[in-house]
């Protein structure tokens, strides 16, 4: 796919923990396509990016519902469902309660597998003890259980219990895209950075053009992908594959935020700073591309020696100091955590130039979870 995927795997090729190619296929287990399958899911992803839901769901039903079996047909449905009803202002109580209905009335695997996606904790987990109970090979099954663990933050064990699934899940599907997405995704939560990057391109890799992909998530990983690459020190092919995106409104600011940094790293630091300034535009409610600014300012501002230089230092100083107070400002009406941390940060900076400007608000200085 691109160069950065040959260097990494040189420097992950003496790693014990090396992953193995695979290549995407329209016959994996359980997901198994004709081709009016594969060419009516091409036709309704389509009129999904081009903003046509209606259109897309109204070709999906009747195909899906003929390829009961088939459940990435049945996941993709289920999501178009899922955010009509969002997107119409609908509850989703409804079609939890169908889905329910119809795994109870019919339990075969994949009703109750596409059940148990739409529920959490126990009540999922036991829908699919029951769909392995019919068969126990049934890499969705492992899939869908490997996700329904990660979302359950109160179980001690979540991480290796989800980690064991889905490599049972790969184990049995080597070619599951959606098994490999959430490979890709846990290696990253778990620091490894290299390996993410490794199995994050690959798939990328295999699923260029791939209609089952939507594009809205192609963008988003490929910006994950280049923070990590930012990450490994290839910054320079970070950028390159962030500009691939130019024109592109869909994460702008998050793309924008990450090529500050790959910019950054390169010593680029004037370009650095503007791309911070169009990141903050392009959503002004980010917090991050105000903080890089405020830090670009300030090292820019250096160790000025001669008189003109003091003049400049000083002017990028007070910007720093205006953009720091701005944080602080803006995270006393956020109640997440990063908001906190970050206002935490700004106001290090402000008390350490002597000029603490303000405080958090009480009513959010809790540390409130994401």
């Amino acid at each position: 796919m691109w160069s950065a995927l040959a260097l990494l795997s040189c420097l992950c090729a003496s790693c014990s923990s090396h992953r193995p190619r695979w290549e995407a296929t329209w016959q994996s287990p359980g997901a198994e396509f004709d081709p009016g399958e594969e060419l009516a899911l091409r036709a309704a992803r389509t009129y999904y990016d081009e903003g046509r839901l209606e259109a897309a769901l109204d070709l999906l039903r009747p195909v899906a519902r003929d390829a009961r079996d088939n459940l990435e047909l049945g996941f993709w449905l289920q999501d178009l469902e899922w955010e009509r009803a969002e997107q119409v202002g609908q509850e989703t109580e409804p079609l939890v309660t169908a889905h329910a209905e119809r795994a109870q009335s019919d339990p075969t695997p994949a009703n109750l597998i596409l059940a148990a996606r739409l529920m959490e904790g126990d009540e999922a987990l036991a829908l699919l003890d029951d769909a392995l109970t019919l068969d126990r090979d049934n890499a969705w099954a492992h899939y869908t259980r490997a996700h329904v663990l990660l979302g359950d933050r109160q179980l001690a064990d979540r991480w290796p219990a989800a980690r064991a699934a889905l490599a049972r899940a790969l184990e049995l599907d080597p070619s599951h895209l959606r098994a490999r997405h959430l490979e890709a995704w846990i290696l990253a939560q778990e620091g490894d950075v290299a390996q993410a990057a490794i199995a994050l391109e690959h798939w990328l890799d295999q699923t260029r053009g791939d209609p089952r992909v939507a594009h809205v998530r192609r963008m988003q990983d490929e910006v994950d992908l280049a923070l990590m690459w930012v990450r490994l020190g290839l910054a320079e092919e970070a950028e390159a594959l962030l500009l691939t995106h130019a024109g592109q409104q869909v994460g702008r600011a998050r793309r924008l935020a990450v090529m500050a940094v790959a910019q950054h790293e390169q010593g680029r630091i004037e370009d650095s700073l503007d791309t911070a300034r169009r990141a903050e535009l392009a959503d002004p409610e980010a917090l991050l591309p105000i903080v890089q600014q405020a830090l670009l300012h300030g090292q820019l501002a250096g160790s000025p020696k001669r008189p003109e230089e003091q003049e400049r230092a000083k002017k990028h100083l007070d910007l720093a100091q205006e953009r720091w107070q701005e944080v602080v400002d803006a995270a006393a009406h956020q109640g997440d955590l990063a908001g906190l941390l970050q206002s935490v940060r700004a106001r290090v900076h402000l008390e350490g130039a002597g000029q603490p400007k303000g405080t958090v608000d009480p009513e959010h200085d809790d540390g409130a979870e994401n």
